[in-house]
Parts: structure tokens; sequence; C-alpha cells
């Protein structure tokens, strides 16, 4: 990825552009389906990250470098605040990482799920979070600057992938599985974790219009 990035003005002549988008298209389809398919917690975050970085590939791919950049950096607020919620969905649901075995119910634990549920809303793209404004960008820039009705409708395919996974991922934690132990036992109260995601939480939600 920072070799793309170095090289830019190298890739703005070159001719196997067409190439670089192909790959990021490959890796968003791979990684997206598989992710709809998997039930570890912890491989359906590694999979969105690749299916990430295949978009911002993509993007390099059509000629958008600064769009591209800018979804890396919001990328990387919101995917910061996911991978810390995830651990802690972990911890608290006695180590299973199978998402059959995990059910958090939300009046259990309000704090952590909020930040869970705010992660994977702005890894979809929902309005005015900070996923939305880059990958926003990257569909109308896309639409306006690239005439391939192939690229574009597998642009628009990676998108519908994110939310299909993300939204199954959360129903899944929320409203499925079985409960792994009493929400007597529940501890919403950690002083140490709920102030590092709310660190996190600002960049999650409004770090995309800041950097806009």
């Amino acid at each position: 990825m920072y070799l793309l990035f170095r090289f830019r003005e190298t890739l703005a002549i070159s001719q196997r552009l067409v190439l670089i988008i192909v790959i990021g298209l490959f890796t968003i389809l791979i990684a997206g389906f598989r992710a709809l398919q998997e039930l570890d917690i912890k491989k359906i975050v590694a999979l969105s990250t690749l299916s990430q970085l295949g978009l911002i590939i993509t993007t390099i791919g059509v000629g958008l470098l600064d769009v591209a950049f800018f979804h890396l950096l919001t990328h990387a607020f919101f995917k910061a605040l996911l991978f810390m919620s995830v651990g802690n969905i972990i911890h608290l649901s006695s180590d299973f990482q199978d998402l059959r075995k995990i059910r958090l119910i939300e009046f259990c634990y309000p704090v952590r799920l909020s930040f869970s549920l705010v992660a994977n809303c702005s890894l979809c793209g929902l309005p005015f979070l900070a996923g939305f404004y880059s990958k926003d960008l990257i569909l109308e820039l896309t639409l306006s600057q690239f005439s391939r009705t192939i690229y574009i409708f597998f642009m628009f395919l990676a998108v519908a992938l994110t939310v299909a996974y993300t939204l199954r991922f959360v129903v899944m934690v929320m409203m499925g599985g079985l409960m792994t132990s009493s929400c007597l036992a529940g501890q919403d109260n950690d002083p140490l974790i709920n102030y590092s995601m709310a660190i996190l939480w600002p960049l999650a939600v409004s770090g995309g219009r800041a950097l806009r």
C-alpha cells in the first residue's frame, strides 16, 4: 500500500492501471464473500480489513489517489475502534470467538456495544459517520470519471458486501447465539477500556468530516 502511494507519479503514466483495478476488485470480492461465510469473529474483522484495502487499491487504479488516501485515514479511525471493541466482546463472552456462541444483550453491556455499533455503522458508510465521507466520495467520483459499467458494478457490490457481513455480525452478536454467562456477571464499568474506546469514538463519528 505504501509503495502504491509512494510511486503515484509513476503509476499516473503507467499502462498497467487496469491490472491494479482488477487485483483490487478480486480482493474485495474474495474477502467480502468469505466474510459472509465466516463464523470466527476475529477472521471476519480481518477479512473486512482486507476488503477495505482492496477498495483502496481499486481507487488508486482508477486514479483517485487523494481519495484513496482519505479513505485510508478514515478507515484507520473506525477500524481501530472496531478492533478494540471486538477484542472486548471476545473477553466478555468467555473467550469464545464463534459467532454462534456469542450473545451480548444490549442492556447488559450498553457502553461496550454502543462503541462496537458505531464502528460497524461507520464501516458500512452510514451517513455522516467517518466512513460515509470517503466511501461516498469514491463512488461519486468513480461514477463521474470512470465509464466502464463492469467496474462501477463491482465497486457498488463491494459496498453492498460490506453492509451484508457487518449487519450479519451485529445481529448475531446482539440478538443471536447462546448466552455464555449470566448478565449479572457482566462488567461494563471498566474505566481503562471505556476511556480508551471513548478516545477513538469521536474520530469514528466525525473524523471523516474533519479531514474532508
